[in-house]
């Protein structure tokens, strides 16, 4: 397959474009800016105060994040007036793609106008009155999807399910214009310590998407270690084996030393980092952070 015929999902703010595509490197999708994830931002936002969000963000893109997500549900004050603010304070300090999660369709609507560029929104599914409700927003905006693989039925517990939740989701974008390279799909990791088949039906979904549609694969990546102890080393082994079976934009923080080299070692190993030029560049940019550090 041409790299042309390769599906590329772009993501751009004012002066930055991130291309995700199955056969470049991992980008990540920082997690932290996430009110109903991150009790100290759930706090300070309560205050009034932005200063936490914008520094993670900060600290997200510089680490090497591609884009950021930003999450302002679970507070009371209304979702429509911070999720607005939380965008506009991110882009005050830095010039990075967003994605837009949501819970209130109106929030997200009033986000994406304060947002420069084009965004990714998180997420729909193949539930109808999700579909009915997101895809003219996401059109109106120009924006991208992530697409987690449910229907009106819930989360199938199968790979075929999730699959067929793929194409659903496929079949009725195209009522609104929309293609392959406007999707990034969440295979939907479930944790490990409730369900004992989750993780493998997670990858196997993975492998499907890859091979029936070779499209662009995110997850939240973290969920998979909820309940268990060693959380983030087991994050790293996941996100190592979900890059092996096509996962490409992960959801999570790539702050963490743990899930960063994790990262940087499945694109080495399969190749997407080419040489493992990628490698050898955080690898030096690490030494002489450390020997900086040592000279203080």
């Amino acid at each position: 397959m041409s790299d042309t015929n390769i599906p590329t999902t772009i993501i751009s703010s004012k002066s930055h474009r991130v291309r995700i595509a199955p056969n470049r490197r991992t980008v990540v999708i920082g997690e932290r800016c996430n009110a109903l994830g991150y009790k100290k931002v759930r706090e300070t936002v309560a205050r009034g105060e932005w200063d936490e969000v914008v520094n993670r963000a900060v600290a997200q893109y510089e680490a090497g994040a591609g884009v950021i997500n930003v999450n302002m549900v679970g507070l009371d004050i209304p979702e429509k007036v911070l999720l607005p603010i939380a965008v506009t304070a991110i882009r005050s300090r830095v010039d990075c793609p967003l994605s837009i999660d949501f819970g209130d369709p109106a929030a997200l609507d009033a986000a994406l106008e304060k947002a420069e560029g084009r965004c990714l929104i998180n997420s729909i599914s193949g539930e109808q009155e999700k579909m009915d409700e997101i895809f003219p927003i996401a059109k109106k905006h120009g924006a991208a999807m992530v697409a987690m693989t449910a229907d009106d039925d819930g989360i199938p517990y199968t790979a075929e399910g999730r699959l067929n939740c793929a194409f659903k989701i496929l079949e009725e974008g195209k009522k609104y214009g929309f293609g392959i390279d406007d999707f990034i799909f969440d295979c939907i990791a479930i944790g490990v310590a409730t369900d004992v088949g989750a993780g493998r039906c997670t990858m196997d979904t993975m492998r499907f998407i890859r091979e029936k549609l070779n499209a662009n694969i995110t997850l939240g990546a973290s969920n998979v270690s909820f309940g268990m102890p060693k959380r983030k080393t087991l994050d790293a082994y996941y996100l190592a084996i979900a890059i092996y079976n096509g996962m490409n934009a992960p959801i999570t923080d790539i702050t963490h030393p743990a899930l960063k080299w994790a990262m940087l070692t499945a694109d080495t190993v399969t190749g997407a980092d080419k040489l493992g030029m990628k490698y050898i560049k955080e690898t030096r940019a690490e030494k002489r952070a450390l020997e900086a550090a040592q000279a203080k």
